[in-house]
């Protein structure tokens, strides 16, 4: 008889358990299959790696005339960033308009509160001139009093002439709370990239 109310009470906890979702009897550890080798030869197959110490690879999203990178940062685990290459088409109507960066600037700043251009430029790196301008926004990582954190960002174009044709460059970078400002050098580890 013991050992029937015995039985009996272990079958109880266990299906008490199993409907409260109690973890004592599954491992916590959460195993998966990682893409990650797959990004890094995706990135290295399209020649674009950059520095891994900076910023890991998330996600890629390849089209017959563009490819999108994403990235996060490892540095400074705040930044959040993504690089649009496109393949200038010859039956292209506007081709400036891809690298025109207020084209792309209400798209960035949509839906985003306190977001506003604090400024902009051009520098010539290695014969190519990268176009940016420059942001704040209200980050939605809060601070302990619920506020959120300053967030600033970069928009930046760069147009490089390639055999087959011109290749453009749209990259943005934001910061969410752990950087005091972002700038056009903080957009080093991609143009080193571009460059190859």
């Amino acid at each position: 008889m013991e050992r029937v109310r015995w039985f009996a009470g272990c079958l109880t906890l266990t299906l008490l358990c199993a409907l409260t979702g109690c973890g004592f009897l599954t491992s916590r550890e959460r195993e998966y299959v990682s893409n990650e080798d797959l990004l890094e030869e995706v990135a290295t197959l399209s020649r674009f790696p950059v520095n891994p110490e900076l910023f890991e690879l998330t996600r890629v999203d390849a089209r017959d005339d563009s490819i999108t990178y994403q990235y996060r940062g490892v540095r400074f685990v705040g930044d959040h960033a993504w690089v649009v290459r496109f393949s200038e088409k010859s039956t292209e109507q506007d081709p400036v308009a891809v690298e025109n960066l207020y084209t792309l600037l209400p798209v960035v700043g949509e839906k985003r509160s306190g977001f506003a251009p604090i400024g902009e430029g051009e520098e010539e790196i290695g014969g190519e001139r990268l176009r940016f301008i420059r942001y704040r926004f209200d980050s939605p990582v809060r601070d302990a009093e619920g506020q959120p954190l300053p967030g600033t960002g970069i928009l930046g174009s760069v147009r490089i002439d390639g055999a087959g044709g011109d290749l453009i460059y749209q990259i943005k970078l934001d910061n969410h709370g752990d950087r005091e400002e972002v700038t056009w050098e903080s957009l080093k580890p991609f143009l080193e990239a571009i460059r190859g």
